[in-house]
């Protein structure tokens, strides 16, 4: 991997140049998300309990494989899908309960009059990286984040801010060109879902880069 950076614009081209070549594993593992909100507008009385069971059971183990396929290729490894799966699967109940926890303690930050959850999301945003390619538990890939982002946090807020704008700009536009044809919400939801394997690249290469700063810093 090249020199650590949280300048996310080198990020964000970083994460173009690298997810040519796993696109289309990427992709595969992102279509369930555009996917079941279509099935839950067909069956309108499952639809809340289908988009809860994947929000809270399948999202997080698709995204542990998709932060590890991008890490495989990351270090010259064969990313294979089939692999990639079954290595989420294997860390499907710390994936899934630190997702859980990780979203119960944003929501009660939020609560606490929204910064509270804004800082703590920042902080623990590594939770599921931390669970997928370092081998951590559901309460251990909470704290592993929680220590990574310290003495870090405004370069992490950044990172996101920024490719979240980026993103959320370029979805946005093709969700109004495509407008013309389908509703807003498929095509907006099919964007996103396009833009999704660059968004698994971005974060593992910023995960990777704070690992290196936070190595560095400690020979310093």
């Amino acid at each position: 991997m090249q020199g650590a950076t949280l300048n996310p614009f080198l990020l964000l081209q970083r994460s173009f140049e690298v997810v040519g070549p796993i696109y289309g594993p990427l992709l595969i593992l992102a279509s369930p998300g555009f996917i079941i909100p279509i099935v839950a507008e067909l069956i309108p009385l499952f639809g809340g309990i289908l988009n809860l069971a994947y929000s809270l059971i399948v999202a997080p183990i698709l995204a542990g494989a998709a932060f590890w396929l991008v890490d495989q290729y990351l270090k010259r490894q064969a990313p294979l899908l089939g692999n990639s799966l079954e290595r989420a699967l294997s860390k499907a109940v710390p994936l899934v309960f630190g997702s859980i926890l990780l979203a119960l303690i944003v929501l009660l930050g939020m609560l606490l009059f929204v910064l509270p959850g804004i800082y703590w999301g920042i902080r623990l945003v590594f939770t599921l990286c931390a669970i997928a390619l370092e081998d951590k538990g559901a309460t251990e890939g909470l704290g592993y984040s929680w220590n990574l982002v310290k003495g870090r946090w405004w370069g992490v807020f950044w990172a996101f801010l920024v490719v979240g704008l980026i993103l959320g700009f370029l979805v946005g536009a093709g969700a109004a060109v495509g407008d013309f044809v389908l509703s807003s919400s498929v095509v907006g939801n099919a964007a996103l879902t396009a833009a999704s394997p660059v968004l698994d690249a971005y974060i593992v290469l910023l995960f990777r880069s704070l690992q290196q700063l936070k190595g560095q810093a400690a020979y310093q």
